[in-house]
C-alpha cells in the first residue's frame, strides 16, 4: 500500500514568505564539545515549509491550530492536478465531484519549485473558487504553493472565504509523483497553543 510523504524539508535553505522569519537551527549542546548529548534550538516562522493554517491566522476571534478537528486532518481527500494558470477559478474546479465531507489537494506547477526558491507568481485560488469549494461541502483544501492567496494580496480574500465555510487550509505541499485519485490524509500539525499555524508532517495513504 503506497504511502506518499508530501512534506517539504525544513532547513536554513528553506524558502520563506518575504518578510517571514527564516529557518535557523542552532546547536546548544554537542557531543563533539564534550557535552552529554546533542541538543538544538530552532527559530522559524510557523508558516515556513509545509504547514497548516489556523483560523486565527486571519481572524482574532477564531481558534488556534491546537483546536483544529483531527478527524478532518486524518480523513478522505482527493488529489487533482490543475493546469499551470496563475489563478484557480471555478471553471478549473467544476469537473471535480463528490467533495462533500472530503478534502481536496491541488497539484500545480508549485510541486516542481525547489525548496530554496520562493516563486512570487505561484498558483493560488480566486475568492470565487474558494466560495465554490465551500458550497460543495469541502472540509479541507491543500495546495503545493506558499499560500491560497496571491503574494501581493492585501485582503486574503480566499483565506477568508475558506474561513466562512470552516475549511482547513494546508499550504506548501509537494505532490510531485503523486497520481490523481482518492486517498486518506494524515496531516498532524504541532500542538502549539493558540498559534496561527504550525509545521506539519503530511502523508497520503492509498
Amino acid at each position: 500500500m503506497p504511502l506518499y510523504d508530501l512534506t517539504r524539508p525544513l532547513s536554513p535553505r528553506t524558502a520563506v514568505y518575504p518578510g517571514d522569519t527564516p529557518v535557523s537551527i542552532t546547536p546548544t549542546s554537542q557531543l563533539r564539545n564534550g557535552d552529554m548529548c546533542n541538543v538544538s534550538s530552532i527559530a522559524m516562522s510557523v508558516h515556513a515549509g509545509t504547514h497548516i493554517d489556523a483560523p486565527s491566522h486571519y481572524s482574532d476571534d477564531a481558534p488556534g491550530v491546537d483546536a483544529l478537528d483531527l478527524s478532518v486532518l486524518t480523513g478522505p481527500v482527493c488529489v487533482v492536478t490543475l493546469p499551470a494558470s496563475p489563478a484557480i477559478d471555478i471553471a478549473a474546479l467544476s469537473h471535480i465531484a463528490n467533495l462533500s465531507g472530503k478534502g481536496l489537494l491541488v497539484h500545480t506547477r508549485g510541486s516542481d519549485t525547489p525548496d530554496d526558491v520562493f516563486d512570487p507568481g505561484y498558483v493560488c485560488f480566486t475568492a470565487a473558487a474558494a466560495e465554490w469549494l465551500g458550497s460543495q461541502g469541502a472540509r479541507l483544501v491543500g495546495i503545493d504553493t506558499p499560500s491560497v492567496d496571491p503574494a501581493d494580496s492585501t485582503n486574503l480574500s480566499a483565506h477568508l472565504a475558506f474561513l466562512r465555510y470552516g475549511i482547513i487550509i494546508v499550504e506548501n505541499l509537494c505532490l510531485r509523483g503523486v497520481p490523481d485519485g482518492d486517498y486518506r490524509l494524515m496531516a498532524l500539525p504541532l500542538k502549539i497553543v493558540n498559534c496561527d499555524a504550525a509545521p506539519a508532517r503530511v502523508l497520503l495513504e492509498s
